[in-house]
Protein backbone atom coordinates (compact mmCIF):
# COMPACT_ATOMS: atom_id res chain seq x y z
CA UNK A 1 0.00 0.00 0.00
CA UNK A 2 1.53 3.43 -0.77
CA UNK A 3 1.79 5.44 2.45
CA UNK A 4 0.92 8.99 2.80
CA UNK A 5 3.67 11.20 1.05
CA UNK A 6 4.24 8.73 -1.20
CA UNK A 7 4.60 9.72 -5.06
CA UNK A 8 4.43 7.68 -8.19
CA UNK A 9 7.80 6.99 -10.12
CA UNK A 10 8.78 9.83 -12.88
CA UNK A 11 7.20 8.37 -15.94
CA UNK A 12 4.96 6.07 -14.17
CA UNK A 13 1.49 4.91 -15.10
CA UNK A 14 0.04 2.52 -13.37
CA UNK A 15 -1.87 -0.51 -14.75
CA UNK A 16 -5.42 0.25 -14.98
CA UNK A 17 -8.01 -1.59 -12.00
CA UNK A 18 -9.99 -2.07 -14.84
CA UNK A 19 -8.47 -2.74 -18.17
CA UNK A 20 -11.86 -3.03 -19.58
CA UNK A 21 -13.84 -0.07 -20.40
CA UNK A 22 -16.66 -1.24 -20.96
CA UNK A 23 -16.87 -2.26 -17.20
CA UNK A 24 -16.29 1.08 -16.06
CA UNK A 25 -19.40 2.57 -14.40
CA UNK A 26 -19.35 5.62 -16.23
CA UNK A 27 -19.34 4.01 -19.64
CA UNK A 28 -21.99 1.39 -18.65
CA UNK A 29 -24.30 4.07 -17.51
CA UNK A 30 -24.02 6.29 -20.63
CA UNK A 31 -24.48 2.83 -22.60
CA UNK A 32 -27.77 3.16 -20.49
CA UNK A 33 -29.06 6.36 -20.97
CA UNK A 34 -32.22 5.82 -22.43
CA UNK A 35 -33.54 3.65 -20.10
CA UNK A 36 -31.95 5.71 -17.28
CA UNK A 37 -33.35 8.73 -18.41
CA UNK A 38 -37.21 8.50 -18.17
CA UNK A 39 -36.60 6.79 -14.49
CA UNK A 40 -34.75 10.13 -13.40
CA UNK A 41 -37.51 11.78 -14.96
CA UNK A 42 -40.32 9.98 -13.06
CA UNK A 43 -38.35 9.74 -10.12
CA UNK A 44 -37.92 13.75 -9.96
CA UNK A 45 -41.16 14.23 -11.13
CA UNK A 46 -42.58 12.36 -7.77
CA UNK A 47 -40.36 14.25 -5.47
CA UNK A 48 -41.81 17.17 -6.77
CA UNK A 49 -45.14 16.71 -6.24
CA UNK A 50 -44.62 14.54 -3.16
CA UNK A 51 -42.74 17.96 -1.52
CA UNK A 52 -45.71 20.25 -3.17
CA UNK A 53 -48.38 18.41 -1.42
CA UNK A 54 -46.62 18.53 2.45
CA UNK A 55 -45.98 22.00 1.67
CA UNK A 56 -49.32 22.61 0.82
CA UNK A 57 -48.18 24.53 -2.43
CA UNK A 58 -50.33 23.91 -5.79
CA UNK A 59 -47.97 22.51 -8.24
CA UNK A 60 -49.07 25.35 -10.82
CA UNK A 61 -47.80 27.97 -8.53
CA UNK A 62 -44.33 26.10 -8.23
CA UNK A 63 -44.14 25.84 -12.29
CA UNK A 64 -45.26 29.67 -12.88
CA UNK A 65 -42.18 30.97 -10.48
CA UNK A 66 -39.76 28.43 -12.60
CA UNK A 67 -41.21 29.78 -15.48
CA UNK A 68 -40.86 33.44 -14.36
CA UNK A 69 -37.56 32.91 -13.18
CA UNK A 70 -36.15 31.29 -16.22
CA UNK A 71 -38.14 34.11 -18.46
CA UNK A 72 -35.79 36.72 -16.29
CA UNK A 73 -32.30 34.49 -16.84
CA UNK A 74 -33.32 34.47 -21.12
CA UNK A 75 -33.50 38.37 -21.24
CA UNK A 76 -30.46 39.12 -18.79
CA UNK A 77 -28.11 36.34 -19.08
CA UNK A 78 -28.01 34.82 -22.53
CA UNK A 79 -25.59 32.32 -23.43
CA UNK A 80 -24.99 30.85 -27.04
CA UNK A 81 -25.38 27.60 -25.30
CA UNK A 82 -29.06 28.35 -25.08
CA UNK A 83 -31.22 25.97 -27.53
CA UNK A 84 -32.73 28.55 -30.01
CA UNK A 85 -36.72 27.76 -28.97
CA UNK A 86 -35.74 28.20 -25.47
CA UNK A 87 -38.10 31.82 -24.92
CA UNK A 88 -41.15 30.16 -26.91
CA UNK A 89 -40.72 27.25 -24.66
CA UNK A 90 -41.09 28.93 -21.44
CA UNK A 91 -44.02 31.23 -23.23
CA UNK A 92 -45.94 27.67 -24.19
CA UNK A 93 -45.51 26.72 -20.49
CA UNK A 94 -47.07 30.09 -19.39
CA UNK A 95 -50.03 29.74 -21.97
CA UNK A 96 -50.35 26.04 -20.70
CA UNK A 97 -50.64 26.93 -17.11
CA UNK A 98 -52.97 29.59 -17.82
CA UNK A 99 -55.41 27.03 -19.71
CA UNK A 100 -54.99 24.21 -16.57
CA UNK A 101 -55.91 27.23 -14.30
CA UNK A 102 -59.23 26.89 -15.15
CA UNK A 103 -59.67 23.34 -14.82
CA UNK A 104 -60.22 21.54 -11.10
CA UNK A 105 -57.62 19.29 -10.08
CA UNK A 106 -58.64 16.05 -10.09
CA UNK A 107 -55.95 13.59 -8.80
CA UNK A 108 -54.16 14.44 -4.81
CA UNK A 109 -54.70 18.16 -5.84
CA UNK A 110 -52.57 17.79 -9.13
CA UNK A 111 -54.28 17.72 -12.36
CA UNK A 112 -53.12 14.75 -15.06
CA UNK A 113 -52.05 18.34 -17.46
CA UNK A 114 -50.24 19.40 -14.73
CA UNK A 115 -48.64 16.19 -14.38
CA UNK A 116 -47.59 16.32 -17.84
CA UNK A 117 -46.46 20.21 -18.10
CA UNK A 118 -44.07 18.83 -14.61
CA UNK A 119 -43.38 15.60 -17.30
CA UNK A 120 -42.16 17.89 -20.10
CA UNK A 121 -40.20 20.47 -18.07
CA UNK A 122 -38.18 17.64 -15.99
CA UNK A 123 -37.31 15.94 -19.60
CA UNK A 124 -36.00 19.05 -21.09
CA UNK A 125 -33.62 19.86 -17.94
CA UNK A 126 -32.42 16.07 -17.89
CA UNK A 127 -31.59 16.43 -21.31
CA UNK A 128 -29.49 19.17 -21.16
CA UNK A 129 -27.95 17.89 -17.76
CA UNK A 130 -27.20 14.29 -18.51
CA UNK A 131 -23.30 13.64 -18.93
CA UNK A 132 -21.79 11.38 -21.94
CA UNK A 133 -18.54 9.10 -22.16
CA UNK A 134 -17.10 8.17 -24.95
CA UNK A 135 -14.16 5.41 -25.24
CA UNK A 136 -12.33 6.52 -28.19
CA UNK A 137 -12.54 10.37 -26.86
CA UNK A 138 -11.49 9.37 -23.63
CA UNK A 139 -8.24 7.41 -24.88
CA UNK A 140 -7.72 10.29 -27.24
CA UNK A 141 -7.35 12.81 -24.26
CA UNK A 142 -5.24 10.63 -22.60
CA UNK A 143 -2.52 10.33 -25.06
CA UNK A 144 -2.86 13.89 -26.13
CA UNK A 145 -3.30 15.60 -22.64
CA UNK A 146 0.77 14.92 -21.57
CA UNK A 147 1.94 15.84 -25.01
CA UNK A 148 -0.15 19.18 -24.33
CA UNK A 149 0.87 19.80 -20.71
CA UNK A 150 4.44 18.72 -21.74
CA UNK A 151 4.83 21.40 -24.24
CA UNK A 152 3.29 24.23 -21.66
CA UNK A 153 5.69 23.11 -19.07
CA UNK A 154 8.51 23.64 -21.69
CA UNK A 155 7.68 26.79 -23.13
CA UNK A 156 6.78 28.71 -20.02
CA UNK A 157 9.11 31.23 -18.62
CA UNK A 158 11.53 30.30 -22.05
CA UNK A 159 12.46 32.84 -24.22
CA UNK A 160 12.26 30.86 -27.29
CA UNK A 161 8.73 29.30 -28.88
CA UNK A 162 11.47 26.69 -30.45
CA UNK A 163 11.30 25.15 -26.65
CA UNK A 164 7.60 24.40 -27.27
CA UNK A 165 9.27 20.95 -29.32
CA UNK A 166 11.93 20.10 -25.73
CA UNK A 167 11.19 17.33 -23.92
CA UNK A 168 13.42 18.14 -21.10
CA UNK A 169 9.91 18.84 -18.88
CA UNK A 170 7.74 16.16 -18.42
CA UNK A 171 4.00 16.29 -17.01
CA UNK A 172 5.22 13.15 -15.17
CA UNK A 173 8.11 14.32 -13.44
CA UNK A 174 6.19 18.28 -12.75
CA UNK A 175 3.01 17.14 -10.93
CA UNK A 176 3.76 14.70 -7.91
CA UNK A 177 0.91 12.37 -7.51
CA UNK A 178 0.68 11.88 -3.84
CA UNK A 179 -1.53 9.87 -1.23
CA UNK A 180 -2.71 6.50 -0.32
CA UNK A 181 -2.55 5.67 -3.72
CA UNK A 182 -3.06 1.58 -3.96
CA UNK A 183 -6.06 2.17 -1.42
CA UNK A 184 -8.02 4.28 -3.68
CA UNK A 185 -7.17 1.56 -6.05
CA UNK A 186 -8.70 -0.64 -3.93
CA UNK A 187 -11.82 1.39 -3.02
CA UNK A 188 -12.96 1.42 -6.54
CA UNK A 189 -13.21 -2.34 -6.94
CA UNK A 190 -15.62 -2.42 -3.96
CA UNK A 191 -17.61 0.42 -4.07
CA UNK A 192 -18.54 4.09 -5.16
CA UNK A 193 -15.35 6.55 -4.40
CA UNK A 194 -16.36 9.99 -3.99
CA UNK A 195 -13.79 12.85 -4.67
CA UNK A 196 -13.71 16.38 -2.87
CA UNK A 197 -10.91 18.46 -4.08
CA UNK A 198 -10.03 22.10 -3.64
CA UNK A 199 -11.29 23.73 -6.45
CA UNK A 200 -8.29 26.14 -7.08
CA UNK A 201 -8.07 26.56 -10.78
CA UNK A 202 -9.69 26.38 -14.33
CA UNK A 203 -7.35 23.51 -15.03
CA UNK A 204 -8.60 21.72 -11.86
CA UNK A 205 -11.08 18.96 -13.84
CA UNK A 206 -8.16 18.54 -16.72
CA UNK A 207 -5.67 17.58 -14.32
CA UNK A 208 -7.38 15.71 -12.15
CA UNK A 209 -8.66 13.59 -15.30
CA UNK A 210 -5.23 12.86 -16.24
CA UNK A 211 -4.10 11.89 -12.53
CA UNK A 212 -7.02 9.32 -12.46
CA UNK A 213 -5.75 7.72 -15.23
CA UNK A 214 -2.34 7.49 -14.03
CA UNK A 215 -3.05 6.04 -10.95
CA UNK A 216 -5.61 3.54 -13.07
CA UNK A 217 -8.82 4.22 -11.20
CA UNK A 218 -11.87 4.35 -13.74
CA UNK A 219 -13.09 7.87 -15.25
CA UNK A 220 -14.79 9.90 -12.85
CA UNK A 221 -18.29 11.88 -13.52
CA UNK A 222 -18.25 15.44 -12.82
CA UNK A 223 -19.90 18.53 -12.88
CA UNK A 224 -18.93 21.11 -15.15
CA UNK A 225 -21.01 25.06 -15.29
CA UNK A 226 -22.26 25.40 -18.45
CA UNK A 227 -20.72 28.44 -19.45
CA UNK A 228 -17.56 26.31 -19.91
CA UNK A 229 -19.25 24.57 -23.25
CA UNK A 230 -19.53 28.14 -24.86
CA UNK A 231 -16.18 27.55 -25.85
CA UNK A 232 -16.34 25.94 -29.41
CA UNK A 233 -14.23 22.64 -29.66
CA UNK A 234 -13.60 22.66 -26.10
CA UNK A 235 -17.48 21.85 -25.25
CA UNK A 236 -16.63 18.80 -27.75
CA UNK A 237 -14.32 17.10 -25.35
CA UNK A 238 -16.73 17.95 -22.37
CA UNK A 239 -19.42 16.20 -23.81
CA UNK A 240 -17.40 12.80 -24.15
CA UNK A 241 -15.45 12.72 -21.26
CA UNK A 242 -17.72 12.34 -19.00
CA UNK A 243 -19.09 16.15 -17.30
CA UNK A 244 -22.57 16.39 -16.61
CA UNK A 245 -23.39 20.04 -17.17
CA UNK A 246 -24.59 22.65 -14.42
CA UNK A 247 -26.58 26.21 -15.12
CA UNK A 248 -26.15 27.66 -11.86
CA UNK A 249 -28.35 30.45 -13.61
CA UNK A 250 -31.53 28.53 -12.86
CA UNK A 251 -32.31 28.73 -9.81
CA UNK A 252 -35.58 27.47 -9.54
CA UNK A 253 -36.78 24.11 -7.44
CA UNK A 254 -37.31 22.13 -10.29
CA UNK A 255 -34.43 22.27 -12.28
CA UNK A 256 -32.32 21.84 -8.74
CA UNK A 257 -34.43 19.16 -8.08
CA UNK A 258 -33.52 17.58 -11.37
CA UNK A 259 -30.21 18.22 -11.18
CA UNK A 260 -29.55 16.50 -7.52
CA UNK A 261 -31.71 13.40 -8.56
CA UNK A 262 -29.28 13.41 -11.71
CA UNK A 263 -26.28 13.08 -8.58
CA UNK A 264 -28.36 10.54 -6.22
CA UNK A 265 -28.64 8.22 -9.07
CA UNK A 266 -25.65 8.16 -10.74
CA UNK A 267 -23.90 7.59 -7.26
CA UNK A 268 -26.48 4.83 -6.17
CA UNK A 269 -25.45 3.37 -9.42
CA UNK A 270 -21.97 3.04 -8.73
CA UNK A 271 -20.30 5.73 -10.70
CA UNK A 272 -17.64 7.30 -9.21
CA UNK A 273 -17.76 11.10 -8.86
CA UNK A 274 -15.87 14.18 -8.51
CA UNK A 275 -17.47 17.73 -6.48
CA UNK A 276 -15.42 20.91 -5.93
CA UNK A 277 -17.36 21.18 -2.44
CA UNK A 278 -16.87 24.77 -1.95
CA UNK A 279 -18.58 25.81 -5.40
CA UNK A 280 -15.78 28.37 -6.27
CA UNK A 281 -12.17 28.84 -6.51
CA UNK A 282 -10.73 28.73 -3.31
CA UNK A 283 -7.60 31.92 -4.44
CA UNK A 284 -5.45 30.49 -1.46
CA UNK A 285 -5.59 26.80 -1.83
CA UNK A 286 -6.44 26.45 1.48
CA UNK A 287 -9.35 23.83 2.26
CA UNK A 288 -12.88 25.60 2.40
CA UNK A 289 -14.31 26.13 5.15
CA UNK A 290 -18.27 26.77 3.71
CA UNK A 291 -18.88 23.89 2.39
CA UNK A 292 -22.02 23.81 -0.41
CA UNK A 293 -23.82 20.78 0.69
CA UNK A 294 -26.42 21.31 -1.96
CA UNK A 295 -24.60 18.21 -4.81
CA UNK A 296 -22.65 17.15 -2.16
CA UNK A 297 -25.22 16.12 0.10
CA UNK A 298 -26.79 13.71 -2.76
CA UNK A 299 -23.93 11.53 -1.68
CA UNK A 300 -25.62 11.05 1.42
CA UNK A 301 -29.07 10.20 0.19
CA UNK A 302 -27.81 7.83 -2.25
CA UNK A 303 -25.59 5.94 0.86
CA UNK A 304 -28.81 6.10 2.52
CA UNK A 305 -30.87 4.23 -0.40
CA UNK A 306 -27.92 1.46 -1.07
CA UNK A 307 -28.52 0.50 2.62
CA UNK A 308 -31.98 0.35 2.77
CA UNK A 309 -31.99 -1.39 -0.36
CA UNK A 310 -29.06 -3.75 -1.23
CA UNK A 311 -28.73 -4.82 -4.52
CA UNK A 312 -30.49 -6.64 -6.08
CA UNK A 313 -33.37 -5.58 -4.26
CA UNK A 314 -33.53 -1.92 -5.13
CA UNK A 315 -36.49 -0.51 -6.57
CA UNK A 316 -36.67 1.58 -9.81
CA UNK A 317 -38.21 4.57 -7.67
CA UNK A 318 -36.33 6.49 -5.46
CA UNK A 319 -37.68 7.96 -2.40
Amino acid sequence: MAEKGENLQPQGILEPVLPNINEWPIHKLTQELDNFIPQWVENTKKRIIDNAVKSQMPLEEIIAKAAYLETIRLRTKPWRIDPPDEKEFWRDIKDQLAVIAQKKADINGVSPETQALLHKIISRYAEEIAGHFNRSTYRFAARALPVFFNRLLNVAGARSLRRIFNNDLLIQDSLLLRGHIEELRNLTTKGTVILTPTHHSNLDSILLGWAIHAVGVPALLYGAGLNLFNARGFDYFMNRLGAYKIDRRKKNSLYLETLKMYSRMTIQRGCHTLFFPGGTRSRSGQLENDLKMGLLGTVFDAQRFNLQYPAPEKPQKFS
